[in-house]
């Protein structure tokens, strides 16, 4: 019989780590569309700047179309937008990264809370010796939400 809790325990943490994987993946997509490198908008807007400035040093330098002190001046400002793109795209992975640690703290102190709620439930029960009736918080607002109904 051991053999068998072990089997089905063994099939349980697999299953946990496969949901685990899963959402490991789901969450690695979610932050790469946000602000990840491989995003497809930020190979367009590099693939953008890097044409204008090729047009702009062929125009320069090759053609002669444009003087080559305004066309390095041009192309200056160009890398310029480019880094300043960059950083604001950083900023914005890195406020969605803080968003999502932060909402992750407040349903971890949440669950944080209602365990020590069960564990003092659990202790009172244990010392009472009484067998006391356990409501989970959605019992215990639907039993409120019955008794305002009443009055």
């Amino acid at each position: 019989m051991k053999g068998l809790d072990d089997m089905g325990q063994e099939e349980h943490l697999k299953n946990i780590a496969t949901e685990f994987q899963t959402e490991k993946d789901r969450i690695k997509g979610i932050v790469g569309e946000i602000g990840g490198k491989n995003n497809a908008q930020h190979k367009i807007v590099s693939l953008v700047f890097a044409l204008l400035i090729v047009v702009l040093l062929v125009l320069g330098v090759a053609l002669q179309k444009i003087s080559l002190f305004l066309t390095l001046e041009i192309v200056v400002l160009i890398g310029i937008f480019k880094i300043l793109w960059m950083f604001y795209e950083v900023q914005r992975s890195i406020h969605f990264q803080f968003w999502l640690l932060n909402s992750l703290e407040f349903r971890i102190n949440d669950v944080d809370k209602r365990m020590k709620k069960i564990e003092k439930l659990l202790r009172e029960e244990k010392q009472s010796g009484e067998a006391k009736e356990i409501k989970t918080p959605l019992e215990s607002e639907k039993e409120s939400q019955d008794i305002e109904k009443q009055d």
